[in-house]
């Protein structure tokens, strides 16, 4: 897939976070069917955890994003929380990713967004 789009997850999974703004435009953009690369790292990562999401209608944001672009989780920031990808929601069939795999694909993009 040769995204034009990366969104970088990096905050905390709590109310009125860049995440929540970030959940909803990578789901209108799935919607557009525009996909983006997208990449849960940092303090986002817990929110790739079941039940997570303390509203509904957020975490049906992340599968809708999960069905149509797909998710990945950078692979040092899994290390540093001693998670694997079994911990991991597995309705949301999370792909690792390496820093190198994500600085080649960036390096491909015309926008990249951080939440």
């Amino acid at each position: 897939m040769n995204e034009e789009t990366t969104f970088i997850f990096r905050s905390k999974v709590e109310p009125g976070s860049r995440f929540w703004e970030g959940l909803r435009l990578s789901a209108a953009f799935v919607g557009m069917d525009h996909i983006p690369l997208i990449v849960f790292m940092d303090d986002a990562v817990p929110g790739l955890l079941p039940n997570a999401l303390p509203l509904r209608q957020l975490w049906e944001y992340l599968k809708t994003t999960a069905d149509l672009a797909g998710i990945n989780v950078l692979d040092t920031d899994m290390d540093e929380v001693h998670l694997t990808l079994a911990d991991l929601d597995p309705q949301l069939n999370v792909k690792m990713i390496t820093l190198d795999e994500l600085a080649e694909r960036v390096a491909e993009n015309r926008v990249v967004a951080i939440f």
